[in-house]
């Protein structure tokens, strides 16, 4: 594995709509660069899923982000919401301790939630999951 100063931050969002104009995926990339530029992050990578389902984890973009992960590539991963990940709890706790597992801090702007290899806020992530259906 790298060390942690050769990784770098990437920065995920989705939305389940196809449609490339969707107002919520530029308001997710604008909370997501202003979020890194407040911290004084310089060094990301932006990974954008459009028109994927986070009732899956096979994602394009997700996918190619998690190879990253794999590969020591990546020391932090910042989202707008949790729900960002999935909208299945057992699919994002799966990927959370797998990312705990490889180093990588998750933080997630609007949630407030921050994990940190091996902890995890559980019950910040229990409450923004959707009750009963939710958006995909």
């Amino acid at each position: 594995m790298r060390k942690q100063s050769d990784r770098i931050t990437a920065l995920y969002y989705r939305v389940a709509n196809n449609q490339t104009e969707y107002p919520h995926l530029d308001n997710q990339m604008t909370i997501l660069l202003s979020y890194a530029k407040e911290q004084g992050i310089d060094s990301f990578a932006l990974y954008a899923d459009i028109g994927v389902s986070g009732l899956t984890l096979d994602r394009p973009a997700f996918n190619a982000l998690k190879a990253d992960i794999e590969a020591g590539r990546i020391n932090k991963l910042i989202i707008r919401d949790i729900a960002r990940i999935a909208r299945n709890y057992t699919l994002m706790d799966n990927f959370i301790i797998w990312a705990q597992t490889q180093g990588v801090e998750i933080i997630s702007v609007t949630d407030g939630v921050i994990t940190s290899p091996p902890y995890a806020d559980i019950f910040t992530i229990c409450r923004s999951l959707p009750k009963g259906g939710g958006r995909a």
